[in-house]
C-alpha cells in the first residue's frame, strides 16, 4: 500500500484536485524524497485536509484548526491502517496525532509520522542537520 501524504490545504494558486503536487510544497517534497515527479505520483497517495485555500495569516497561510479537526474526524476511517506522513504539525494535530517529527508511531491501525512543514517560512530547515534528517527519513520511505 502507498504511503499517504496529508497536507493542510492547497496553496493560493494550487489545484485542489492535485494535492501536494506542483507549487512550492510539492516541489520541496519531491526534492526531500529524492525522486522525480513520475515516481512521486506512483508511490504516494496525497490529500489535503481542506480542499480550498483558507487565505493568508502573517507570512504563511491560515489553517482554521477547528474546521480541520471536524474534517479530519470525518476522514479518520479512510486513513485507518495506512502508513501516513503528516505534512506539518498542525495537520497531525487536526487528526489527533502527536509525536516528535520524523518518528514512526502506531496510529489508527497503521503508522504515522510528522514531517515539519516544508514551507519557505519554517526555520527548522535552516539547520543543515535537520534538513539532512528529513532527507534521510523521506528517502527511506521513497525507496521502500
Amino acid at each position: 500500500m502507498k504511503t499517504l501524504l496529508i497536507g493542510q490545504a492547497p496553496g493560493r494558486n494550487g489545484d485542489p484536485g492535485t494535492p501536494l503536487l506542483g507549487g512550492k510544497v510539492g516541489s520541496k517534497l519531491i526534492e526531500l524524497l529524492g525522486i522525480d515527479e513520475r515516481l512521486y505520483r506512483e508511490r504516494f497517495d496525497r490529500v489535503n485536509v481542506l480542499d480550498y485555500w483558507p487565505g493568508k495569516s502573517g507570512k504563511g497561510d491560515k489553517f482554521p484548526f477547528r474546521e480541520a479537526q471536524k474534517i479530519a474526524s470525518a476522514k479518520s476511517f479512510v486513513i485507518s491502517g495506512r502508513q501516513i506522513m503528516f505534512v506539518g504539525i498542525g495537520t497531525a494535530r487536526a487528526f489527533g496525532f502527536k509525536s516528535a517529527p520524523l518518528r514512526w508511531r502506531k496510529f489508527n491501525g497503521g503508522v504515522a509520522a510528522i514531517l515539519p512543514h516544508p514551507s519557505g517560512i519554517n526555520h527548522w530547515y535552516n539547520d543543515p542537520r535537520n534538513r539532512g534528517r528529513a532527507e534521510r527519513f523521506m528517502r527511506a520511505i521513497a525507496h521502500q
